[in-house]
């Protein structure tokens, strides 16, 4: 007779287990299908170097002759970064194309990475020239806030971008 008890104790616990098993995962799924969709939701992503710079033009209340000046500046910012980037990508082809060889040629690497180097020089060259030309349109208290929203912590990318056209 204590057998049959033990036994029926036996499955009692084992059956609380399983429904502990169960529940415990139904709450990780519906948390993780949760968390999937809130990210889903609320993750747009990082702006495009250009929209963060013209977010920046729109936080400095611009009057017509700087507003000329800035969108001369993203004017050449846009065009001079997508001329390099055209430029180089075939440069940066080759490169990998050579270094896929059995037996590359140094020279022709470091060659092909100079000439990346020298287009990119000369992009931040003239990306530098047009950021001085808007800034010298701002008013002091302008300039100051350029540099604050420029170097503040929770805009890392506008600041990067910043960082890559003034060497």
């Amino acid at each position: 007779m204590t057998s049959i008890a033990d036994s029926g104790q036996r499955t009692g616990g084992r059956g609380r287990w399983l429904w502990i098993a169960f529940a415990l995962s139904l709450t990780l799924n519906v948390c993780f299908i949760g968390g999937l969709v809130w990210s889903k939701m609320s993750f747009h992503g990082p702006m495009p170097p250009i929209e963060r710079i013209q977010r920046v033009g729109q936080t400095l209340n611009l009057d017509d002759n700087q507003r000329v000046a800035f969108d001369q500046f993203v004017r050449v910012i846009r065009l001079r970064g997508r001329f390099v980037r055209e430029t180089n990508q075939p440069l940066l082809q080759q490169i990998w194309g050579e270094i896929a060889k059995p037996a590359p040629d140094d020279a022709i690497v470091t060659r092909l990475g100079g000439q990346i180097e020298a287009n990119r020089q000369a992009f931040q060259k003239e990306a530098s020239a047009a950021l001085m030309d808007f800034v010298r349109t701002l008013k002091p208290e302008q300039r100051a806030k350029l540099a604050s929203v420029i170097t503040a912590p929770g805009d890392e990318p506008t600041r990067r971008v910043f960082q890559l056209i003034v060497p």
